[in-house]
């Protein structure tokens, strides 16, 4: 079995990361990581290069974090660092490309205005997903 995690810099991105780690354990399955630093088109030229950076190194600093979880959980894990527009996109992606049997993630419950015109990351990667989505709240 093969699961794929997806990280984010959020406060509570470290409990999908848990539950995906649980699971590669017990199950003996391998375990990937993931981070997107989600970016808007044209963000160089609209903010400049050092904002792209900071978005990288926010992943970059998430990825490290759920890299360091895995392991006190006793779970090896690769590690995917990724940018661009569309982070459901990117997900889905790597689901196909590396053939996972699950993807593991967290939602922000966005509510309101807010989640009517961004929608939901995970929503889309449900709708998007060749394999089945377990979405952590």
């Amino acid at each position: 079995m093969k699961i794929l995690v997806a990280v984010d810099p959020s406060d509570s991105a470290l409990l999908p990361v848990s539950r995906a780690a649980a699971m590669a354990k017990k199950e003996g399955a391998e375990l990937t990581l993931l981070a997107v630093a989600e970016a808007v088109e044209d963000m160089e030229s609209l903010f400049g290069a050092t904002a792209t950076d900071r978005l990288r190194e926010k992943a970059s600093k998430a990825l490290g974090a759920a890299k360091a979880l895995a392991k006190a959980a006793g779970v090896e894990a690769k590690e995917i660092l990724d940018s661009g527009v569309s982070p459901e996109e990117i997900i889905v992606d790597a689901a196909q490309k590396g053939g996972f049997d699950l993807i593991v993630m967290g939602t922000r419950g966005k509510k309101g205005a807010r989640k009517l015109f961004l929608g939901s990351v995970a929503a889309k990667v449900i709708a998007l997903a060749p394999c089945s989505v377990l979405v952590v709240r």
